[in-house]
């Protein structure tokens, strides 16, 4: 045997070892550049690619040091210092102290920051807010920042400098332009409004943001680089993602809880990567400064003590009596090292809640510096103060700056920050009485223009693409009459835009403005609505008719309903059929998706058939209108009319309809108090036998209680599991002066909340159940005589007979009229379902984030209810290890589980009393609102292990319907007499993949050439559910290609706006999960 010496093989072992790390090395470094992104610069750092095709990846959670949901349950909500308002003591004077010694090798930054906050609405319409103060506070700083030339200001609203801009001439408009270009004046954010972060949709959010940048890039050569959000009531987690999407690094915050505050200062966190679960790091994420004081005025900005920081705010007008007035003591030889020392000393205690030692000093407040004299003064004044600090022995620099000039400062002291997941509702003051005040109110407050809004949104998303693929057509065919007809409906376009955009302003769709106010922004809304169809009307006709060359103004092509789904039946129009002409009617679907719905007409025939392009007479429902207004009767002069369709993705599909001999399955209708009538060929009339009622179809089938008829069990057929389902209506009493607008707060005994019945059996008015070939549906009435007149409530469960994923859910409608105030003075309603399923002695309950993700949510005992209702935009759900209950909202609202199983959800409320929050009144004008949800019930999916932890989502069932909820099918009349239409026409080549959304394709002003914004994401589905009908959602596809049907077209990877855009082009579908991507389109 040879015997090898020991250093040779100790030698050959090493030699083995490092050619296996030079392998590995290879092999990595191959495999890290194939799942590089295309363009890093705008996507982000590379990640796991996901799989070729697959719609089910498992994306994992990954951890952040400080995770909101985790964190918040384990705080002290009722701290020693909470009476005295704020939570600086003995310990921070102590660190104080210590960190003043340091000052010699880590001096005192302080950026004095001059602002003006200036809401676009809320005791004032955005008009008056205009004529009154803003446009002098814009002028003001033009002149008075090119006069004091140290002197610096942001402005961060678009729609206000859009305003001024209109009206300003050239000499203005170039001093703004000089002054933004100096850095002495920065636009901050630059979004249309100061978005609200709790009720506000997807599309919504992303949509004002893009149309403030397109006003900013296009006419001041501005792209915003840092964000000041400091008046959202609580601060949600979707917004610091789509400014990071934005190219927007650094963020402001003011408004979060009050122990958030005190916790973040304590631990010296109070800057922060804000960033995703989904997300490694906090690599792309912007870095979060929260303001450590409770608000944006003087007052509570320079240090721990509001009464020392009144008296550095200087303003002093004649005739102005307020508390700074009374603290005023300008600044003079005399006094200058004194009061510059009180400062100092202030701005120190600041900086030691920071390990930087640089300080943000907001100089400002609202409606601030419309006087050109407060200009003067607090310049005058502050110089004064930063001369002497500066030129002193104090290891400390003043200066005024910018957000721009505060983050430098910061990052070039700092280069690693903690990450933060999660985010900041329930937002709580105590800053009033010393005690606890939930704004989680708005959540739910004015919930009919909450839908209004989504309505709209809706609408302008649907036209925007019908519009942006004429145009693209319209172009590439070269024919003028379109060309100029569609360039000529741009304008309008944009108004409605706007419109929307100013809606999602933190003080409009929370419904925290004065009634008259709200009353404006309705207005703004409709006015947006009625344009955005006359539009439609227009495309749908331009891209159906068989030669394009032309275009009619004057079509005959209107719509059924003009909101697509509006309270009031009047809205609707009825439809005459005739026996010997068919009439053509149009359904737009705006989804990327084939989409399996049930489409709706009303019409004087008894009789209705409806046919298909292809001659195909689809099933039928006909029924009696129901009408409800004051008394619930059926209407034989009138008739409801459902019908299944197909519709294939982003299309326009012609069905036609005629009075016709009936030969298809009646619809039975039952009901309480029948009209005596012999049976129709197309409806049976019965009356409704005593005892329990019972809705069924393939899938489910659901028990109602006896006497109060409302749902009870249910049970899937498939599996043969039948779970509790309790569902009820109720309120909360209002705690007088405590609960309005903005806050929640209700009377309870020993901690738990009253309940009121809102009506009870023997207020039932009717019930009628209808039963046919395309659904099955149960309708519940109520009246109400109150001191204000006649309440209505009618509530509908339907359950589909069709074979899509309709079939697998429980439609919910509820149609609820208060009456006049005083009915139900001080009382807030909500909607609760008592299930089986287990989430826990903490009752975990998730809730979407503005629809860009699903969060968390940990029951906190000690913030009592109002600290426990979370903001939904979109969708909630509890789940155990067996089951999951997903309910689907068509308009934002609040959403709690107080006990385990139960899942409850807010409706409307109506609170007599002001909060105290500036509103000044009450909420007494609730209206009749249409509310919408879907109800899912979803079992555990046996081929998924248990062991699998997914990002928390919807299931992919639960995501097609909240699409189909959320984008309605529009319908349309076109008259027989007009010309040849085509029978359907598909914008696109193929299907967009389940878990691809297409946020929006949003022309650029229009050109010789076709030019848009196409904003995509992937999401991130939780397959761990089973689904009868989405089974598609999982299976592996070929890799997905965007094209339309008749334009080609190339795409430039770009920043979400469209401010940064990319020079190589890169496929829309080359998405991560859960990523957001955005291209600049162009046709050729």
């Amino acid at each position: 045997m040879t015997v090898i010496p020991r250093k040779l093989l100790l030698l050959l072992i090493i030699s083995i070892v490092c050619i296996l790390i030079i392998l590995m090395y290879n092999i990595q470094l191959r495999e890290e550049q194939d799942i590089s992104p295309t363009a890093p610069t705008l996507h982000g750092e590379p990640r796991d690619a996901p799989s070729a095709g697959e719609q089910c990846p498992l994306v994992p959670k990954h951890p952040a040091d400080i995770e909101t949901n985790v964190i918040f349950p384990t705080l002290e909500l009722e701290p020693g210092w909470m009476r005295s308002r704020e939570f600086w003591g003995n310990g921070y004077e102590d660190r104080y102290n210590r960190r003043r010694t340091m000052w010699p090798q880590l001096p005192l930054r302080v950026i004095v920051m001059p602002h003006s906050h200036t809401d676009p609405g809320w005791l004032k319409t955005v008009e008056g807010y205009y004529t009154s103060s803003t446009k002098s506070i814009i002028t003001n700083v033009v002149d008075k920042l090119t006069q004091h030339t140290n002197m610096t200001f942001i402005l961060s609203e678009a729609s206000y400098l859009w305003m001024w801009w209109e009206e300003a001439d050239s000499q203005y408009r170039n001093k703004l332009r000089a002054l933004v270009d100096s850095g002495r004046l920065e636009i901050t954010t630059g979004g249309w409004v100061m978005t609200d972060e709790a009720n506000v949709d997807f599309f919504s959010m992303v949509d004002q943001l893009v149309e403030g940048h397109e006003f900013m890039r296009t006419q001041l050569g501005v792209r915003p680089e840092n964000s000041w959000s400091v008046d959202s009531f609580g601060h949600g987690g979707a917004f610091p993602h789509l400014l990071a999407k934005a190219k927007i690094s650094n963020m402001v915050i003011m408004r979060i809880h009050y122990v958030w505050k005190e916790w973040l200062a304590r631990h010296q966190n109070g800057n922060f990567l804000w960033k995703q679960t989904w997300e490694k790091d906090g690599t792309d994420a912007p870095l979060c400064h929260n303001f450590p004081y409770d608000i944006y005025s003087i007052k509570h900005s320079c240090g721990p003590n509001p009464q020392t920081c009144l008296g550095f705010d200087f303003r002093h007008l004649d005739g102005e009596y307020n508390e700074f007035t009374a603290h005023y003591t300008p600044v003079n030889e005399a006094n200058v090292k004194a009061r510059s020392e009180l400062l100092l000393e202030q701005y120190g205690r600041t900086g030691s809640l920071l390990p930087h030692n640089v300080v943000l000093v907001p100089l400002g407040d609202d409606f601030r510096y419309s006087s050109p004299i407060e200009f003067d003064q607090q310049y005058a004044n502050y110089m004064k103060i930063m001369r002497f600090i500066n030129s002193g022995d104090y290891n400390a620099k003043i200066t005024f700056g910018t957000l721009k000039d505060f983050f430098a400062e910061v990052r070039s002291r700092m280069d690693q920050f903690p990450t933060l997941s999660g985010d900041f509702h329930v937002y709580s003051d105590i800053f009033s009485e010393g005690r606890p005040a939930y704004w989680s109110g708005y959540y739910f407050t004015r919930p009919y223009i909450k839908l209004l809004g989504r309505q709209v949104a809706s609408k302008l998303r649907n036209v925007e693409i019908l519009y942006t693929n004429s145009v693209g057509l319209a172009n590439k065919d070269g024919y003028d009459i379109p060309k100029k007809v569609l360039r000529a409906f741009y304008p309008s376009l944009v108004r409605s835009r706007r419109a929307l955009a100013l809606f999602q302003h933190h003080d409009a769709i929370t419904g925290t403005s004065k009634g008259f106010v709200m009353d404006d922004y309705e207005n703004k809304l409709n006015t947006a609505i009625t344009e955005l169809n006359k539009i439609e009307v227009v495309l749908v006709e331009y891209l159906l008719q068989e030669e394009r060359e032309g275009l009619l103004l004057n079509s005959n092509i209107s719509h059924t309903n003009w909101r697509n789904k509006g309270e009031y039946k009047e809205e609707e129009q009825d439809i005459v059929l005739s026996p010997s002409t068919r009439q053509p009617i149009v359904l737009i679907n705006s989804l990327p998706h084939r989409v399996e719905k049930i489409a709706y007409i009303r019409t004087s025939s008894l009789n209705v058939c409806v046919y298909d392009a292809n001659n195909n007479m689809l099933d039928v429902q006909i029924a009696p209108f129901h009408n409800t207004t004051r008394e619930s009767k059926l209407d034989f002069s009138k008739f409801d009319v459902w019908f299944p369709v197909s519709l294939e993705a982003l299309s326009l599909s012609v069905f036609y309809a005629e009075d016709c001999e009936w030969s298809s399955k009646p619809t039975n209708v039952y009901c309480l108090s029948c009209p005596d009538s012999e049976k129709l060929t197309s409806v049976h009339l019965k009356k409704m036998q005593d005892g329990a009622v019972q809705l069924e179809n393939q899938i489910y089938k659901l028990n109602f209680h006896p006497e109060t008829r409302l749902l009870r069990n249910v049970t899937n057929k498939v599996s043969g599991d039948t779970r509790p389902v309790n569902l009820d209506f109720s309120s909360y009493t209002s705690q007088l002066f405590r609960s309005g607008a903005y806050l929640f707060d209700v009377e309870d005994v020993d901690g738990v909340p009253t309940e009121s019945p809102i009506f009870t059996p023997l207020d039932i008015s009717d019930v009628v159940i209808v039963s046919g070939p395309v659904f099955s549906e149960i309708r519940v009435s109520w009246m109400i005589t109150g001191q204000g007149g006649l309440a209505t409530f009618l509530h509908t469960v339907r359950l589909t007979h069709d074979t899509g994923s309709l079939s697998e859910a429980i439609h919910i409608e509820n149609l609820f009229d208060f009456g006049k105030s005083p009915n139900f003075a001080d009382y807030e309603f909500f909607m609760r379902f008592e299930s089986g399923i287990k989430n826990g002695v903490d009752r975990r309950i998730f809730t979407d984030q503005a629809g860009l993700g699903m969060v968390e949510r940990i029951y906190a005992e000690q913030a009592n209810i109002e600290g426990n209702y979370f903001p939904v935009t979109e969708s909630t759900y509890i789940e155990d290890s067996e089951a999951r209950l997903t309910l689907l909202v068509d308009h934002a609202s609040g959403a709690s589980s107080l006990k385990e199983g139960w899942l409850e959800i807010m409706v409307d409320k109506r609170t007599m009393h002001d909060d105290a929050r500036g509103m000044g009144e009450g909420v007494y004008d609730s209206r009749l609102t249409r509310h919408r949800y879907t109800l899912l019930l979803e079992p555990r999916n046996p081929k998924v292990g248990s062991s699998a932890a997914p990002l928390p989502f919807l299931s992919p069932l639960a995501l097609r319907l909240s699409r189909y909820l959320e984008h309605p099918i529009s319908t349309l009349l076109w008259s027989a007499s007009t010309a040849t239409i085509k029978g359907s026409t598909g914008l696109l080549s193929s299907d967009f993949p389940c878990d691809y959304d297409l946020v929006n394709l949003r022309s650029w002003r229009p050109s010789s050439e076709s030019q848009a914004l196409l904003v995509m994401r992937r999401l991130a589905p939780d397959c761990s559910w089973s689904s009868l009908t989405a089974a598609d959602c999982e299976a592996a596809q070929a890799n997905p290609v965007l094209r339309f049907s008749n334009l080609s077209a190339f795409f430039l990877p770009t920043s979400l706006t469209g401010n940064h855009r990319s020079s190589q082009p890169s496929s829309p579908f080359d998405l991560f999960p859960m990523d957001i991507s955005t291209f600049n389109l162009t046709f050729t």
